[in-house]
């Protein structure tokens, strides 16, 4: 039977070491959270991102915008943020109108204010090791992973691990973090699936991890006794918050197994709010320098 990874200890922590790192910034931080219509899962997310920067003294501005909104009139809100000296942070919820592709939405973004590492300019310091602003998502992912590991002498050396879902915000960053921890990472997504590939892929890792967004996904049975499984995916199903992974039949077979909610996402969010202070501390170091 596996361990479920609940991250609410975690959260604490972090949450009073972000209380102490807010005390030495001069001024009061704020949040733009942009959102483009209306999506389930993005709106339990903004729940959880309003209710975090309360608990932390940090203003929170929710924008919305018409699906419909064209991809000139997003640019035009999005300067107006970055040009906005009340603006410590600004973050995108996913899902974005079809058709428009994240390189370009990120790329909007002013680099100081992205707190998700999605500005082509972070990516690409992240690509070469500088670490100060990674995905939120992934540092929960990380987290999580080392607290599994924290007996196993090889940790991440070797570990065959199985990413579900090839997206810009998790599963290409991951890839990358995890293989700087020499670690066989086998990234998988709709080809995989329509190949009928994905049960295989699953079945013969030690870790899987999961972040498509689509309720039940992936099979229970398919978990390798003793696996680690991190569900990071979110799905509404009969009214409910759903993950990726059957969990009830999942947790039989795994080590260590990630609920959902309770799990990776409530750990993403103070992840956020600890991207957005280091983020604030970068420019106020810079502006000291100038």
């Amino acid at each position: 039977m596996a361990k479920i990874l609940d991250s609410r200890e975690i959260c604490n922590i972090l949450e009073q070491e972000n209380i102490e790192r807010l005390k030495n910034l001069p001024n009061k931080l704020c949040l733009a959270s942009l959102a483009i219509g209306s999506n389930y899962s993005t709106k339990v997310y903004r729940i959880s991102q309003k209710k975090v920067a309360d608990k932390l003294g940090i203003k929170y501005v929710p924008i919305d915008l018409k699906e419909t909104v064209s991809f000139d009139d997003f640019k035009a809100e999005v300067v107006k943020l970055n040009n906005d000296k009340k603006i410590s942070g600004i973050i995108f919820n996913k899902p974005f109108p079809k058709g428009w592709k994240d390189e370009a939405v990120f790329a909007q973004i002013d680099e100081f204010k992205d707190i998700e590492g999605m500005h082509p300019a972070n990516l690409g310091k992240f690509f070469m090791g500088k670490d100060d602003i990674v995905s939120p998502t992934v540092r929960s992912i990380i987290k999580l992973l080392d607290i599994s590991l924290e007996k196993d002498v090889n940790k991440y050396k070797g570990k065959r691990i199985t990413i579900v879902g090839f997206s810009s915000l998790i599963g290409k960053p991951l890839a990358l973090f995890l293989g700087k921890r020499l670690a066989t990472v086998s990234i998988t997504h709709i080809g995989t699936f329509e190949k009928g590939d994905l049960p295989f892929f699953v079945k013969n890792a030690d870790i899987v991890i999961s972040s498509v967004g689509q309720p039940y996904l992936i099979k229970g049975e398919w978990i390798k006794e003793g696996a680690i499984v991190i569900d990071v995916g979110t799905g509404e199903k009969n009214g409910k918050l759903t993950g990726d992974i059957e969990f009830e039949t999942a947790k039989s077979k795994a080590s260590f197994i990630t609920p959902v909610p309770g799990g990776v996402g409530r750990l993403t969010t103070m992840f956020l709010y600890n991207n957005l202070i280091i983020s604030s501390e970068i420019q106020t170091s810079l502006e000291q320098k100038h």
